[in-house]
């Protein structure tokens, strides 16, 4: 019991500190950097965070339901350890093609050749992260702690090797030294308890074809949640993108903080829904009250410590409370959007219907975005980033409302009646 609960809090440590790490910074860095380069250096790392997602290809989530499978079949685990290893490096070859590409289409990255080449590596070194691999097995205390030294060192070198408005590249070569370090160490971890095996196009490919559904929601999504920054940069000063990027980092690493719980529970129902169905459903409730009591939590206090929070964190950027404010209403959403799609719709295998959703919807919010942000600017923005939270939230209650009844097929057995009743209720 105290392992697993070591385990937990290990696991939370380390994502909290990865979150927060550059939040903690703001701080110090908003002291250093003029508001220009503090608006250049936000629309760069949106950038970056974009590319990182697009190497990890959303294998967070399809190869933890692939190994939660298979997770007491070694050969089977290093088949699938191998696939995604070599799926990132072509996909590291992909990013730094459309790192060249964005660094001489988009005006607004004009000049900033220097910090896209280093958040590009960056990018790249945090999508190898493992922590998959661990979640997946039940051992992520192993990883955790690895992680949480990572981010420490991180947030040690940067508060006290940048002094200077010069030295905006180090915050991202900082992050790529800690970043090998940790996946250096995982995969020494990984190696004691999987057979290892190089990286082959078959696997490969296998891994790409598997997870593609996976890559398709986060990558779609992340046009709305992540490169946000980048288009409002399109039509706004750098001075709006400063203290709007600054309150959106701070909202998103809130929102973070639920990204540990839904690890755990997504990986414990992909394998309990195909196992033991009415303990998933039970597990499921639990799960879902949890979530949506952090996410009123989280909306809660931090609209209550939203003044102070500014005042802490960026005090030059006073316009930065209402956007705050406004950008809290996400984290609830988000709580919702999280038990319907990831807790419900991908483990029973309705990714379809799921990325229809979210593809509609993203489709949407971009065009919105590119449209009424030149004429209503950074409040728009804030506006149209709850809005397309909450367009999804009733996409995907419609689409489990009405495929109740495939789902009973789908699942079959014994469990048929009882999952009935549970999804309509």
């Amino acid at each position: 019991m105290w392992n697993k609960a070591w385990s937990y809090l290990s696991l939370y440590g380390a994502h909290g500190l990865k979150v927060f790490s550059f939040i903690l910074l703001i701080p110090h860095f908003t002291s250093i950097f003029p508001k220009d380069s503090w608006g250049q250096i936000l629309t760069v790392q949106a950038l970056a965070l974009w590319f990182q997602i697009v190497v990890e290809y959303g294998f967070n989530l399809s190869a933890t339901r692939s190994m939660s499978r298979v997770r007491d079949d070694l050969q089977a685990l290093a088949r699938l350890v191998s696939g995604v290893a070599g799926a990132k490096i072509f996909l590291s070859g992909l990013v730094v093609i459309l790192a060249f590409g964005s660094a001489t289409s988009l005006t607004n990255l004009h000049g900033l050749g220097k910090l896209i080449a280093w958040s590009t590596v960056f990018a790249i070194a945090q999508g190898f992260n493992p922590v998959w691999y661990f979640l997946a097995r039940g051992r992520f205390g192993q990883y955790a702690t690895i992680d949480f030294v990572s981010r420490l060192i991180y947030l040690i070198l940067c508060y006290y090797l940048i002094t200077r408005p010069s030295q905006g590249a180090l915050i991202f070569i900082f992050g790529v030294l800690t970043a090998c370090f940790s996946n250096f160490a995982g995969y020494l971890l990984i190696a004691r308890q999987t057979p290892l095996r190089f990286p082959t196009v078959q696997d490969s490919r296998l891994a790409l074809r598997e997870g593609f559904s996976m890559f398709l929601f986060v990558g779609v999504t992340s046009i709305y949640t992540t490169l946000n920054i980048v288009i409002l940069g399109f039509s706004q000063t750098t001075g709006t993108v400063a203290a709007y990027g600054t309150s959106d980092r701070i909202v998103r690493a809130a929102g973070g903080l639920l990204e540990p719980l839904n690890r755990v529970i997504y990986a414990k129902l992909s394998h309990l829904y195909h196992h033991d169905f009415p303990a998933a459903l039970a597990f499921l409730r639990k799960a879902a009250v949890i979530l949506i009591l952090a996410g009123l939590a989280i909306f809660g206090i931090g609209e209550w410590l939203t003044p102070y929070i500014v005042q802490i964190l960026a005090p030059t950027y006073t316009d930065a409370v209402g956007y705050l404010r406004l950008l809290l209403l996400f984290i609830p959403l988000l709580a919702i959007n999280n038990i319907v799609g990831l807790h419900i719709m991908l483990p029973l295998g309705m990714d379809r219907a799921f990325n229809g959703v979210f593809l509609v919807v993203s489709m949407i919010s971009v065009a919105a975005m590119l449209v009424l942000t030149p004429i209503y600017g950074s409040v728009g923005m804030g506006v149209i980033t709850i809005l397309t939270e909450a367009l999804a939230c009733i996409g995907m209650i419609y689409m489990v409302w009405r495929s109740r009844k495939l789902l009973q097929t789908h699942l079959g057995g014994s469990y048929s009646a009882q999952s009935n009743s549970d999804i309509q209720a």
